[in-house]
């Protein structure tokens, strides 16, 4: 899925950038319950946020396993080289397996 990782192979390399939207998502969701649950004290809103929060956590999941599993081949290779940063949107986390 394009929203959470972009895949990009040439001649001599793969690129997986990894995106942070759907961190930032999350952590907006968690943000939102926490301050609905904390400061509103209104239930019925955490009774929609919850599930979708889960329901997003494993679509996320189950979407990035093949990418980790790949990552995880070429990491025991010795064929991975990383850059950026998980938090960032101008560089964001990107993996580099060389073929």
């Amino acid at each position: 899925m394009t929203y959470f990782f972009e895949r990009t192979e040439t001649a001599n390399t793969i690129s997986i950038v990894l995106r942070p939207h759907s961190l930032y998502l999350m952590l907006g969701m968690l943000a939102f319950w926490l301050f609905n649950d904390l400061v509103l004290k209104s239930a019925s809103a955490a009774n929609i946020v919850i599930p979708v929060f889960l329901v997003f956590m494993v679509v996320r999941f189950f979407s990035l396993i093949r990418v980790q599993k790949e990552v995880i081949i070429a990491m025991k290779q010795g064929r991975v080289t990383t850059q950026g940063s998980k938090f960032s949107f101008a560089n964001p986390f990107t993996y580099i397996i060389k073929k």
